[in-house]
């Protein structure tokens, strides 16, 4: 089963990070794991580095360590500030989930955000973390035209952990009457990895496109 927190266990969410093989441990939980079954470590990676660590419980718990103490292991599974408010879903007798799933759309990459007209056309916009966002129309078609592209600026790469790119949209309340959006989405300056929040006007021409230069 793949934990919700596989990412932070194992430090997979910056792409400038090197790629982890084993995930982070809590320090009372890794002195343990020393303490009992450090030699199982070399049956779990090819890394060379783990048989010359065996023997040094610090040197072996530093190099299981993570940067960000709130995700390592065992503790992230009890916390309650990460675990609270995920919502209760029922099931029957025998554990299934009593939900029912229908598929929308597919076809998509990375899609980040969906959001929904509320104007009276049951149109729905879908976001992808290039920087696309499609408009579907009620019967599930997309128009072919992006609703918005901002693919040429969005800060992203085809790293397979990277979270940076487009990554949310919301109309504005009132949608139907102020025709706003807004979006968030990461982008470079001067070599720099920033976050750009603006807002775009609906298009006077075309209710499908916002006005790109609006921003």
């Amino acid at each position: 089963e793949c934990s919700p927190y596989a990412a932070h266990l194992y430090d997979a969410e910056d792409a400038n990070t090197p790629m982890r093989e084993l995930p982070g441990l809590c320090r009372n939980y890794c002195s343990d794991y020393w303490l009992h079954c450090r030699y199982t470590l070399s049956l779990l990676t090819d890394n060379s580095i783990t048989a010359s660590i065996e023997d040094d419980r610090d040197k072996f718990c530093d190099y299981l360590e993570l940067k960000d103490p709130d995700y390592c292991y065992p503790n992230v599974l009890n916390s309650e500030e990460l675990n609270a408010n995920l919502g209760n879903v029922q099931a029957d007798t025998k554990g299934c989930l009593q939900l029912c799933l229908q598929e929308v759309v597919n076809g998509l990459r990375n899609p980040v955000a969906m959001v929904h007209a509320n104007d009276g056309t049951h149109r729905f916009f879908i976001a992808e973390q290039l920087g696309y966002v499609w408009t579907y129309l009620r019967n599930g078609s997309r128009i072919d035209r992006p609703f918005l592209n901002l693919s040429k600026i969005v800060l992203t790469s085809p790293w397979n952990g990277d979270e940076r790119g487009f990554l949310c949209i919301a109309l504005h309340p009132r949608f139907s009457i102020v025709k706003k959006a807004y979006v968030y989405y990461s982008v470079s300056v001067n070599r720099q990895e920033r976050i750009r929040i603006s807002e775009f006007l609906l298009s006077d021409t075309d209710m499908n496109m916002l006005d790109h230069s609006s921003e």
